[in-house]
């Protein structure tokens, strides 16, 4: 044994260690170079190792040597049976091979002859052949899409949510435009999908702006952004080749196709009446055929019933004749000419105020304004909105306060003039609601809605 060979080995190890540093005393190849031998060199490691039966198809082939050698010597005298090509990449002591591709499954050998040489030109002390063998890759069952799950149905349904339906079971005559809101749409995958490659390849056709939300690895909800397009047909399309976490791909495009209902209708008014009538969602929303009063159980004009003349409709001004300046005996809220109306849609309030007139139209004009008004039969979920609103209605004609409108000292004005002792077919005034109304989809009224009654 020579003890020296030891020491070299030492220095050699801590050389290996600093290969890629710079030192004081030289480059790395400089040190490398005093500890060349002048004995035959040597591999001291393969890998994939001789014998080797569970080698991946994604190895690369890597040697080490015992010192620094003539690597590009040591590049031409490796080879592979199957030939495969591949790119090196080298050190003085060690070499790389990165194949281009995944190996195929079955048998090679690695050869490395004695043409390659240390620094000294030094032949390999042997030719070396190392078998291995390559397993078959691990396969994967492709991913599938088993539920493509839409709210369906007609525009009630749809305003209540809808009814879910698969369209990998069955066709979509009638998906909700709206449910209220932009609809959501969930897709559910056989096994956890590359929610990366997802976002960048899935898409609806016509385009929609829309968020991807991952319940769990298998399920993604599409999440719209606006509405979608009535009577309109949509495509969802999955390109092939998007990944399972797995790396199990679809091998061919997924395109399922489904088609819209309805979607919104215009706004209308569905019934008019008084709140001392009970006239409302849910109460009474009936009118009569040959008009109706203040105290009648049922609306003044409902949907579906021609509108009569004013003095059908007959409402009391809620002003008692009583009051003046400061005396609040006349200027209590009364109901019997409070005007109620419903909508068929969920309406949006601002747009209904500001489209809301109530006028005298017999001698001599009055100056009326809104004092108040209540809404009813609201959602309270997006896009929210209403169908019932009650108006409170002041005339500065009317007794509360005197020609002035409101007071703080008798709380406010809220009743049109006093009407019990008017002479037959006057006063008439006119409740109009003008075509700015919408909904809260954003549809207008396709007509203004216009009545006449006489206070009685």
């Amino acid at each position: 044994m020579r003890p020296v060979r030891w020491s070299r080995w030492i220095v050699f190890v801590f050389i290996l260690m600093v290969m890629d540093c710079q030192s004081q005393m030289g480059s790395v190849s400089d040190l490398l170079g005093l500890f060349v031998s002048d004995d035959s060199p040597k591999v001291i490691s393969f890998s994939p190792q001789s014998g080797d039966k569970l080698v991946s198809p994604r190895a690369s082939i890597s040697i080490l040597w015992d010192q620094p050698m003539e690597i590009q010597s040591c590049v031409s005298a490796f080879s592979m049976e199957p030939n495969v090509k591949g790119n090196f990449e080298t050190t003085d002591i060690s070499l790389k091979m990165i194949p281009n591709q995944e190996l195929p499954p079955g048998g090679y050998v690695i050869r490395l002859t004695k043409q390659c040489e240390n620094k000294k030109g030094k032949d390999l002390d042997r030719v070396y052949s190392i078998p291995f063998q390559v397993i078959e890759k691990e396969t994967f069952p492709n991913p599938q899409l088993d539920s493509f799950l839409l709210s369906t149905g007609n525009s009630a349904e749809c305003m209540s949510g809808g009814v879910v339906l698969d369209r990998m079971l069955q066709e979509i005559p009638s998906a909700c435009v709206s449910i209220p809101g932009p609809p959501s749409m969930t897709l559910r995958f056989s096994k956890p999908m590359n929610q990366v490659e997802m976002q960048f390849g899935l898409r609806l056709d016509p385009s929609v702006s829309l968020q991807l939300v991952w319940t769990n690895p298998n399920e993604l909800q599409l999440v719209l952004d606006e509405a979608l397009r009535s009577q309109t047909r949509y495509h969802l399309i999955l390109p092939a080749g998007l990944s399972a976490t797995d790396g199990s791909k679809f091998l061919q495009p997924i395109q399922m196709d489904f088609m819209t209902g309805e979607g919104p209708k215009p706004p209308s008014v569905i019934a008019f009446g008084l709140a001392s009538q009970n006239c409302g969602l849910g109460l009474q929303e009936l009118g009569n055929l040959t008009g109706a009063r203040w105290d009648s159980g049922f609306c003044f004009w409902s949907v579906g019933l021609p509108i009569l003349s004013p003095k059908d409709y007959q409402f009391r001004g809620g002003d008692d004749g009583t009051g003046s300046s400061g005396v609040s005996s006349a200027c209590a809220d009364v109901t019997t000419d409070n005007f109620r109306v419903i909508f068929d849609e969920y309406v949006d309030p601002i747009s209904v105020i500001s489209s809301s007139r109530l006028t005298k139209i017999s001698p001599p004009s009055s100056n009326i304004r809104l004092s108040t008004w209540e809404w009813t039969h609201c959602q309270t979920v997006v896009p929210f909105g209403c169908r019932e609103i009650t108006y409170s209605f002041a005339e500065s004609e009317a007794s509360c306060n005197g020609s002035m409108f409101g007071n703080n000292a008798t709380g406010g004005d809220f009743n049109l003039s006093h009407s019990a002792n008017a002479p037959n077919d006057f006063p008439y005034y006119e409740f109009r609601l003008d075509t700015e109304v919408r909904s809260v989809h954003g549809k207008r009224m396709l007509s203004p809605f216009v009545i006449q009654m006489e206070a009685k």
